[in-house]
């Protein structure tokens, strides 16, 4: 079943890369790894694969950079690896347009399972647009069977997690919801991340979907979190 799927690990640390690829090819998936963001460029092109694992230091250019690039021109999701008590790097990775970082030293099957999740999230993408929408405010609506979102008429190319954060806000409008409440709803109860990886979703969600000068789709409740209003008209 895995077969269908590639996974590009691009880390410099040989031990890590080799143990890495291993376990997922045990997987199933066809794995191919790189060392160097030159590698990861190359591959990324030739390979085509459905998710990267993606180091934050690598020996010719910052993993950061790969991540600005790959979030341009590929929607596919990337996990950063990064140490684990960089949180501004875990933050900048999110901002760059990362889905979610697993920090060092960290347990095999951590990564397997959060590679699996994030698949799974590509697998709902797999539906063609019908025409049951639901119309969020006058130009934007979504559907929830295919996973789609539409602005002005045009596609909005949202990755998994923000769909999922913009899905459950819109199935709960009204509802205010705190930081930690929407870590445990959509990332689970064992993402180790921090509040802020909401407010970076939030960010990134707003950037795709809000006009200039007219009220965010999502509001921020002071001191307490997020929510989506009914009466959100543009």
């Amino acid at each position: 079943m895995n077969n269908d799927y590639k996974v590009l690990v691009v880390e410099d640390e040989l031990s890590i890369n080799d143990i890495l690829s291993s376990a997922l090819r045990s997987e199933g998936y066809s794995v191919r790894s790189a060392f160097s963001g030159k590698e990861a460029r190359a591959l990324l092109k030739t390979f085509n694969p459905s998710i990267a694992l993606l180091d934050i230091n690598l020996p010719d250019e910052s993993g950061f950079d790969i991540c600005k690039d790959i979030t341009r021109t590929y929607s596919i999701p990337i996990i950063m690896l990064t140490a684990r008590t960089d949180i501004v790097d875990k933050i900048l990775g999110l901002e760059l347009g990362a889905d979610d970082y697993i920090t060092k030293p960290f347990h095999i099957k951590e990564v397997l399972a959060r590679v699996k999740n994030a698949l799974k999230r590509i697998d709902k993408y797999k539906y063609k647009c019908e025409d049951k929408f639901v119309l969020l405010t006058n130009n934007i609506k979504i559907n929830y069977e295919s996973r789609c979102i539409y602005k002005n008429n045009e596609l909005v190319k949202l990755k998994p997690r923000e769909y999922d954060l913009l899905e459950y806000l819109s199935k709960n409008r009204d509802k205010v919801f705190s930081r930690d409440t929407l870590l445990t709803q959509i990332w689970g109860f064992d993402y180790d991340g921090d509040e802020r990886t909401v407010d970076v979703h939030v960010r990134r969600l707003r950037s795709k979907l809000d006009d200039k000068d007219e009220r965010s789709l999502i509001e921020t409740v002071f001191s307490v979190g997020y929510v989506m209003r009914y009466n959100n008209e543009n």
